[in-house]
């Protein structure tokens, strides 16, 4: 039995691996969330209940782990009575091991421009920010190809 402890304990590491805590912010944090110096960013807008991003999820957290010099952040996007609990379930289902972080506002008026003033608020939607300031918004779903492309261009 003593044996056979470890490789149980060890058998369990991969479900502990994916747990992620979902971090909730305010409007007035956007800014500080899309501001980091030290390396590009990558903040995709989405929300559990949203087809297209469940599609494009999986190349991004495939991504994520492909470009470890980029800062991915996941925007949810998701009402009230979704945090934690079904953001937190959506993230470890897809394996998302970036930062996962909820939107506490509602009312996109209030946030959208903020995000992009070009931005009609459909998602997905994602914002590349390399180092030097330069931002680029993609709204709705990007393909694998599409995502790859950006990442190298930052």
């Amino acid at each position: 039995m003593k044996k056979l402890l470890p490789i149980l304990l060890l058998s369990c590491l991969p479900a502990f691996s994916f747990s992620q805590e979902v971090t909730r912010i305010k409007v007035s944090e956007l800014d500080q969330l899309m501001q980091h110096k030290d390396s590009p960013v990558v903040v995709n807008l989405w929300a559990t209940w949203c087809g297209p991003c469940i599609k494009e999820m999986p190349h991004f957290v495939k991504q994520a782990a492909k470009f470890p010099q980029v800062k991915f952040v996941f925007l949810s996007l998701d009402m009230k009575d979704a945090y934690p609990a079904q953001i937190t379930k959506f993230a470890r289902r897809h394996k998302i091991r970036s930062s996962v972080v909820w939107l506490d506002e509602p009312n996109a008026n209030k946030y959208a421009a903020k995000i992009d003033p070009r931005w009609e608020g459909s998602i997905p939607a994602t914002i590349f920010i390399n180092k030097g300031g330069y931002r680029k918004f993609v709204e709705g779903e990007m393909k694998e190809e599409e995502l790859i492309k950006e990442l190298r261009s930052l």
